[in-house]
């Protein structure tokens, strides 16, 4: 009897813990529509299900307010400071989960390189290659493993469609959607 409770036991726990860890994959983001406020609007593909993502103002500030809706987890990322320089330090809220996004660095070239944390993880963003292109091709990293965001084609519409290859399943939906959401931003608002 006491085995039996104690195999019980121990596969509980087991697919409990299995349900609270559950991987997350995303896969891709791409804009909802086409024309000069396409960057206002965008799809989120993870575990072959799609989210939203979308300004929450219009105007001139509309960039600085944003909701997440995905088919897990719903939130919200914001400049955390008001003008010229309010793009370089965002907060995000996805209900159990928040935390900051900030350049590194400070210049023109500071969309080049980010920091996105919890207070307990941190991630690294930073573009792959230098140049007047550098906002096509990302990598993040972190102690979960590492994400690549790269758009799909070239040309002057190219910050509209990204491809997102997702090596760290383990890592929180949170952190992982807030440093996909820089480098997406950073892409949208460099062409705008």
């Amino acid at each position: 009897m006491k085995k039996s409770f104690l195999l019980v036991t121990l596969i509980l726990c087991i697919v409990s813990s299995n349900i609270i860890a559950q991987e997350s994959k995303f896969t891709e983001i791409n804009t909802r529509f086409s024309g000069d406020d396409a960057w206002k609007d965008w799809n989120i593909r993870m575990n072959g299900e799609y989210g939203s993502m979308s300004t929450t103002f219009s105007g001139d500030d509309a960039w600085k307010d944003w909701r997440i809706d995905l088919p897990s987890i719903d939130g919200s990322i914001s400049t955390t400071f008001s003008g010229d320089d309010a793009w370089k330090n965002w907060g995000f809220d996805f209900g159990e989960s928040d935390g900051s996004m900030s350049t590194v660095f400070s210049g023109d070239e500071a969309w080049k390189d980010w920091t996105v944390s919890n207070g307990s993880n941190t991630l690294s963003i930073s573009t792959v290659f230098s140049g007047s292109d550098a906002w096509k091709s990302w990598r993040i990293t972190g102690p979960e493993g590492d994400m690549e965001v790269s758009t799909v084609f070239s040309g002057d519409d190219a910050w509209k469609n990204w491809r997102i290859s997702d090596n760290m399943p383990s890592e929180e939906v949170a952190l992982k959607m807030a440093a996909i959401f820089v480098c997406v931003f950073s892409g949208a608002i460099l062409n705008k």
